[in-house]
């Protein structure tokens, strides 16, 4: 069990939306059947400040301390876990960009063509595209 004067390492980077996703969800759910921070702490041997920190997705939890947080909450403990598309980040340097026309269709974006009315009004008019001889 971790002790509370031990350094605890932090969440890697390529990790922080799995444990932030995690802290919300045990914030939730410990919220849920109404116990503090402070009881949930005493009763896993941590301190409070190591479950504020896990609940803000600063500090990762062991495996039995979640086995524990699951029976002290009622809870299943797969209704804890985050979805898995968090856990599947990219490798790190893999290119993760996306067109702006790309971006715009998955935002469900549709920009106006512009026109004689585009222009009437001022607005900057994109000269269309010519396709190649």
């Amino acid at each position: 069990m971790l002790g509370d004067n031990m350094a605890v390492p932090s969440t890697r980077s390529d990790h922080q939306p799995l444990y932030s996703q995690f802290g919300r969800i045990l914030a939730e759910a410990r919220n849920k059947k109404k116990m503090s921070q402070e009881v949930l702490a005493r009763e896993l041997g941590l301190s409070r400040t190591s479950i504020t920190n896990i609940e803000k997705g600063r500090q990762p939890v062991q495996l039995h301390t979640l086995y524990q947080i699951s029976q002290l909450l009622s809870v299943e403990l797969k209704d804890l876990l985050p979805a898995p598309q968090l856990a599947q980040q990219p490798e790190t340097g893999q290119d993760v960009s996306v067109s702006r026309t790309d971006w715009l269709q998955s935002m469900n974006v549709t920009l106006p063509s512009g026109g004689i009315d585009a222009q009437k009004k001022g607005y900057r008019v994109r000269s269309k595209k010519t396709s190649p001889k």
